[in-house]
């Protein structure tokens, strides 16, 4: 057996239950422990009158997520969503404790999850979860959660063009410069990505409309569905799934938001540009 070495100013994070190291961190990071963000979320419970759903342990331990079942419903478009306050942990020395929101298409299990920012807790001696804290963040979440819910609305009132559809798919297949205009061969795998993605936008276009909104719903049918996800982190937001969900959506949300810029300017000089 290897003589373990020390390492001046470091410490290492080790699982009460099983010895398991959880990651080597330097001396003056305080995690909190799994126990504590359990309670976390068992309060979260309390203040919002939210039901628990499932608490996830992932990578052995080394990171954690809960989830607490949202009471309201949601429908844009005539279907409808559901949704979670997403509370997350980490002892990797990077994923602070943090606040989300995680929904799901009913029709098609299609699912978004997404960080809020501003709503991160960094790790330190006084990393506690109290009761005011937690109903500033329950404010948030709501005020939040309106907001996207406005967003996917105005998604649905923009039609997609065929310039919009080829961005998408570009982005997310991540093509070059020179892919995207033809100067330069795509790989087989690459070209197996890009149909996979073309069909589930085909799919959720057909079924939810030839909108932004349809081909987020693509891009959500193609992340959840596709990409190998399994049950057991489908709702993680430490997966590629969850980052290209993220970037798909501030891509069709700068999409509407310019279109909607255009749409308001009355400049004749414009004209041709809007029509």
């Amino acid at each position: 057996m290897e003589k373990s070495t020390e390492l001046p100013g470091y410490k290492a994070l080790l699982r009460s239950d099983t010895g398991a190291l959880l990651n080597v961190c330097k001396k003056g990071y305080y995690p909190m422990s799994n126990a504590s963000f359990i309670r976390s979320v068992e309060r979260f419970a309390d203040v919002t009158n939210f039901p628990i759903e499932a608490i996830y342990e992932l990578e052995g331990g080394k990171k954690m997520l809960g989830f607490l079942k949202c009471t309201e419903t949601f429908e844009v478009g005539g279907f409808e969503f559901k949704d979670h306050l997403m509370i997350g942990n980490g002892h990797d020395g990077q994923t602070t404790f943090f606040v989300g929101n995680s929904n799901m298409m009913i029709r098609c299990g299609n699912r978004f999850a997404r960080q809020y920012r501003a709503l991160k807790v960094k790790h330190s001696r006084g990393l506690e979860i109290g009761v005011e804290r937690i109903q500033e963040e329950f404010y948030n979440y709501r005020k939040s959660l309106r907001t996207f819910y406005k967003t996917l609305n105005d998604f649905s009132k923009v039609e997609v063009s065929k310039e919009i559809h080829d961005s998408l798919v570009a982005r997310l297949a991540n093509l070059s410069r020179e892919e995207r205009l033809g100067q330069a061969e795509i790989s087989t795998r690459k070209q197996n990505i890009v149909s996979t993605i073309e069909a589930c936008f085909r799919t959720e276009m057909a079924d939810t409309g030839y909108t932004i909104f349809g081909l987020f719903n693509g891009l959500t049918n193609y992340t959840t569905h596709e990409m190998g996800v399994t049950a057991d982190n489908g709702m993680s937001m430490f997966n590629r799934a969850e980052r290209l969900n993220l970037d798909g959506y501030n891509h069709c949300l700068s999409i509407v938001n310019g279109h909607q810029l255009l749409k308001s300017c009355d400049l004749p000089v414009f004209a041709d540009l809007i029509a």
